[in-house]
């Protein structure tokens, strides 16, 4: 099941909240594509996720910037600047979501003391209005990639079926950013 645009049809309402459709900006930088030339070409996007384990399918956007790269053989890698995102390459879909949920509850549960919570004691590091988040990063230590590197062969990223290039939240909602960036001739 893909969630490219809009939901399948036999989704209820309940899980459709799960999918919400992301408007995203781009950055592009593409140098001009010879012959037995390195290309380096790089896209950041802009967005705003809905919270904890909103997953946002963007297979599209690798797709694109390596077609339009015009590398032929090379890589895409998509990047998260975040230590609470992740990339990953899986099966779109719910249950993929309900894992990582099922998973982020073993290995960091929301109910434990953390000191990195505790800002009482903790000076490092701080924003303005941080969030308790410790379990976000943790699983993110754990679990959690910044990267995924595809290999692009014959002008394409080589993808499998059912692979989907997801940026996964693992806070809470706020704007993001991921880069993809194709090198290659």
């Amino acid at each position: 099941m893909l969630f490219v645009s809009g939901y399948p049809s036999n989704l209820p309402q309940t899980l459709k909240q799960s999918f919400n459709h992301l408007e995203r900006a781009s950055k592009r930088l593409f140098p001009a594509v010879g012959q037995n030339v390195l290309v380096i070409a790089f896209e950041e996007f802009e967005t705003k996720t809905g919270g904890r384990l909103d997953a946002l399918d963007i297979t599209e956007e690798v797709l694109e910037v390596a077609r339009a790269s015009g590398v032929t053989r090379g890589n895409v890698l998509v990047f998260s600047p975040h230590t609470t995102c992740s990339v990953m390459i899986a099966q779109g879909g719910v249950e993929v979501v309900r894992q990582l949920e099922e998973a982020m509850h073993k290995l960091a549960p929301d109910d434990l003391y953390y000191q990195h919570d505790d800002f009482s004691i903790r000076t490092e590091n701080m924003t303005e209005d941080e969030p308790p988040n410790a379990p976000s990063h943790l699983f993110h230590v754990f679990v959690g990639k910044t990267s995924e590197c595809i290999p692009i062969v014959e002008g394409g990223p080589l993808l499998g079926d059912d692979q989907r290039v997801l940026f996964v939240e693992l806070d809470s909602s706020r704007p993001r950013r991921y880069c993809i960036q194709v090198v290659g001739e």
